[in-house]
């Protein structure tokens, strides 16, 4: 793995766009509103709620390149809440880059196994719960 540094900054942003907007298509705002205006410039980190299993998270997409869902009721208005389901950036060989877990395992992103992997993970937050 290589060091990100600021050259790669245009790519990063660029990356993040593509994943809120294929994030955008699939978990749509909670409320129906229509997602960001791509046509204009976007203002990071682009956060937005949506409903899952009926309860409210937040996703958040940095143009550092990092995705986060987490709590989005009353339980997310706490200062930095946990992540639920959680991807970053990370650079290979030359100007490569790939999606990671936290654990640092490549994720195939954006790709439709993304959708399993965040209802596992949301489902482990729910059951956690009773």
């Amino acid at each position: 793995m290589n060091s990100i540094d600021l050259n790669d900054l245009p790519t990063l942003k660029e990356l993040s766009i593509i994943a809120y907007k294929w994030l955008s298509e699939h978990y749509p705002k909670f409320d129906h509103q229509p997602n960001f205006d791509l046509s204009h410039e976007i203002g990071f980190p682009i956060r937005w709620k949506t409903k899952m299993e009926g309860e409210l998270f937040e996703w958040v997409v940095s143009d550092m390149g990092s995705i986060t869902l987490r709590l989005g009721g009353v339980e997310g208005n706490r200062r930095n809440p946990a992540p639920i389901f959680y991807l970053s950036l990370r650079k290979l060989e030359g100007d490569v880059f790939s999606w990671a877990d936290p654990e640092g395992n490549p994720v195939s992103f954006p790709n439709p196994s993304v959708i399993e992997d965040v209802r596992s993970r949301v489902q482990l937050y729910l059951d956690s719960r009773t």
